[in-house]
């Protein structure tokens, strides 16, 4: 039977006690390492990507140009509700769910993904339709 005076001669040899610190230097580095480990307690799939909506480079924006001197062809206003193609659209305008309406313009960062629900030629048009300037 190991007593409380054997375990006290045995730890006072001085290897024993390199043994002992060694094995809880051992056990503190791995409970701290599992701790900051990659652990998630939520339900997100992994393969899902993390987008950001804004840029923080002026560089990566291309410079409006004016609308009078555009190369683009000239965007047909549609109904809201209606179909229109992206193709046609230079000024995209978009209507939330809660009644919001805002206007997309070549540039912004959500340009490229929104669907126009309505398409404006220049901002001026789209100001007038009751649409207000995407802050993106």
């Amino acid at each position: 039977m190991i007593t409380y005076e054997k375990i006290k001669t045995w730890y006072k040899q001085k290897e024993n006690k390199d043994k002992v610190m060694l094995g809880i230097s051992f056990v503190l580095v791995f409970l701290v390492g599992f701790g900051t480990g990659n652990y998630s307690k939520g339900t997100r799939p992994t393969n899902v990507k993390s987008q950001t909506n804004y840029t923080t480079s002026q560089a990566k924006i291309p410079a409006a140009k004016p609308a009078a001197t555009s190369t683009l062809p000239a965007a047909k206003p549609a109904v809201a509700g209606a179909a229109t193609t992206t193709a046609n659209c230079l000024i995209k305008g978009n209507i939330s769910t809660g009644g919001r309406k805002l206007y997309h313009v070549p540039g912004g960062a959500s340009y490229k993904v929104v669907k126009p629900e309505q398409c404006f030629n220049t901002e001026a048009e789209a100001l007038a339709a009751g649409f207000a300037k995407s802050g993106r």
